[in-house]
């Protein structure tokens, strides 16, 4: 099985209880045709980058699960007649990569702050009497 992650974005004003009910659809879909979950996160309702149809916000949903690639197929079949989903997108996960949202390095931030103090060093002028 492959691993795949698949961003959803559901009406904004849809109630909680519908929201958890989409959810369990797709997990149902999923387990259902041999697939496993290995995670559901509800990202709550968030400004949407562009406007869609008469929507500015939506709830967004990220999947993180294992399946063959006819799972990936029938999901977005049933996302795109499901009148409550805005968009989706599925991606075909790196083995390596682990989740959707990567921490800063490390190293980026030390070296970065290292820089900018040594800047501000030779930069100000000598205060000296």
């Amino acid at each position: 099985m492959v691993k795949y992650e698949t961003m959803f974005v559901l009406q904004p004003e849809l109630p909680e209880a519908q929201v958890r009910e989409t959810i369990d659809r797709v997990r149902r879909l999923i387990e259902g045709m041999g697939g496993e979950v290995a995670d559901v996160q509800d990202w709550g309702v968030r400004e949407l980058a562009y406007q869609i149809g008469k929507h500015s916000r939506g709830t967004y949903v990220l999947a993180h699960y294992a399946a063959r690639p006819e799972v990936v197929k029938e999901l977005e079949r049933t996302f795109k007649i499901a009148d409550e989903v805005l968009r989706f997108i599925s991606v075909r996960m790196n083995e390596t990569r682990t989740s959707a949202r990567p921490e800063p390095r490390e190293s980026a931030i030390t070296e970065g702050a290292a820089t900018e103090a040594e800047a501000v060093d030779t930069a100000a002028p000598d205060q000296g009497n």
